[in-house]
């Protein structure tokens, strides 16, 4: 009976070790998912935060170990492959079917239903952080396009005056010349008259 007993536990502790969570299809180092991906390391940490920040992935999922010893499963490398390309669908897909990984404690896996609702959250911060720029960015838009118009028309009125100014230049040049002429006809004038007085008194004699 202690026999049968035993046999029992260790075919319960054999199925154990064959379900460990870090089993994740493969793991591949990261100088070659550099070289597969064409990354370099700050360009692959990027997305690796992207996949954990958006979309809600695990970082024992995507990553394991430390230094020149980390490896990134399989899981990672095509998930940034997906990101990178813009498959945004495939890559949502791919994350709903992506197992989550298991701390020591906690033996169930994450499942869809409690994923989404931590994904829409993140979504709609998204969306509002947009709208927030967007909105900031309007105003800003706004306010410079005021600003041009105020100075646009200082420049009109600034061309304005200085058409009538260089107009009320012209015309006191012009008065000018005018009086000019005037006093010297005056006075061309004032010299025959001036002559004509001297010829009658010198007839007068």
């Amino acid at each position: 009976m202690n026999l049968k007993n035993q046999a029992v536990i260790d075919v319960e502790v054999e199925s154990i070790d064959s379900t460990d969570s870090e089993s994740i299809e493969r793991w591949y180092p990261a100088a070659q998912v550099q070289q597969i991906l064409g990354l370099n390391k700050s360009a692959l940490q990027k997305a690796i935060a992207k996949l954990q920040g958006i979309y809600g992935l695990d970082l024992k999922t995507l990553r394991r170990g430390g230094a020149r010893a980390t490896e990134y499963s399989r899981i990672a490398l095509d998930a940034i492959e997906l990101l990178n390309s813009g498959k945004f669908t495939e890559l949502r897909k791919l994350v709903q079917t992506a197992p989550a990984a298991t701390s020591p404690s906690q033996v169930s896996t994450l499942t869809i239903s409690e994923y989404t609702p931590a994904l829409d959250r993140r979504i709609a911060e998204l969306n509002q952080n947009a709208t927030s720029t967007s909105a900031s960015l309007n105003q800003n838009v706004m306010q410079l396009l005021a600003q041009i118009a105020t100075e646009n028309q200082a420049a009109q009125q600034r061309d304005a005056d200085l058409d009538t100014a260089e107009i009320n230049a012209a015309q006191n040049r012009g008065a000018a010349r005018a009086l000019a002429v005037f006093q010297a006809e005056q006075k061309a004038q004032a010299e025959v008259l001036a002559q004509l007085r001297a010829m009658k008194l010198g007839g007068a004699e």
